[in-house]
């Protein structure tokens, strides 16, 4: 997986990897979720993200999160850390 500023700056998002972080932790204070719950909070960060660019910065930045352990990952699932 590609890091996630990779991600930002192919896409050319108007995000930062703080942003998506912070939409990430306050979805997450709210308990388990599904990635597809996490698409809207991104795309109306940055208008100009269709459904398939939201989905891999989302991606990026789970997948980065859960190697740091701050979050578990199962297959769609996030789940906080216990």
């Amino acid at each position: 997986m590609p890091s996630l500023q990779y991600v930002i700056d192919t896409i050319c998002s108007s995000l930062t990897e703080e942003a998506i972080y912070e939409i990430i932790e306050t979805r997450l204070n709210r308990g388990p979720f599904a990635v597809e719950n996490l698409l809207p909070s991104i795309r109306s960060k940055d208008r100009s993200l269709d459904h398939g660019s939201a989905r891999m910065l989302a991606e990026a930045a789970l997948q980065n999160l859960a190697e740091r352990g701050e979050l578990k990952l199962e297959g769609e699932n996030i789940y906080p850390v216990e």
